[in-house]
Order: C-alpha cells, then structure tokens, then sequence
C-alpha cells in the first residue's frame, strides 16, 4: 500500500510540472514535443527497466540520483519489506511539488 500511495504522490508532483509545460505551449502538439525531452531521460535512464549497474559508467552517477529511480528503488523496498529510500523519495516528490504547484499555478493566474 504504501508503494501506492509513494507512486500517486511522485506522479502528482510530477504532474504539475508538466501542466508548466502545457499552460507555457502554443498547443497539444507543441506540449507533447516540449514534454518528451524531459521524459525520456527520466523514465530510460532510471532503474525502473534495468539495474543501474549494468547501465555504462557515466550514465549510473546520473541514473542512481535522479528522481524516477529513487521512487522506483524505495517503491520495490516496501513491497518487499525491506528499508530503501523512502525519505528520498518523499523528498523528491515534495521538493517537485513545492517548486512545480506554485510555479504552475502563478503561469495559470498570469495566461487567464
């Protein structure tokens, strides 16, 4: 449970960075192409397909410190029961979610 509860609040956080994202973009299309260079790296470098040990040498430094992994690594800790990153991964989330919610929320007031 509480590796669901980990995932529903990294994506929130995460959420309200790409609603920058998308109040900045002229339209969907220009959203989606803004949005995925910033996706990619957090989704294919992390270790959330493979272990960040069999990832090249430069890659892992990057890898095991960016956000996607620390969630994934403490989200497999608690499912199985063990101590992981959990306060990392709370620290990621917030920190995205205090920088990302007000940053969105004043482009929003400014674009209405």
């Amino acid at each position: 449970m509480g590796g669901v509860l980990l995932v529903l609040l990294f994506s929130y956080a995460l959420s309200w960075g790409f609603a920058v994202i998308g109040i900045n973009a002229r339209n969907a299309e220009t959203a989606q192409a803004m949005a995925f260079p910033l996706l990619f790296p957090l989704t294919f470098a992390s270790s959330a397909f493979v272990q960040v040990k069999t990832m090249p040498g430069w890659l892992q430094a990057y890898a095991r410190n960016q956000p996607v992994t620390v969630v994934v690594d403490a989200c497999r800790h608690l499912m199985i029961g063990t101590p992981g990153s959990v306060p990392r991964a709370l620290a990621w989330s917030v920190g995205l979610l205090a920088v990302f919610a007000p940053l969105a929320v004043r482009k929003y007031r400014k674009a209405s």
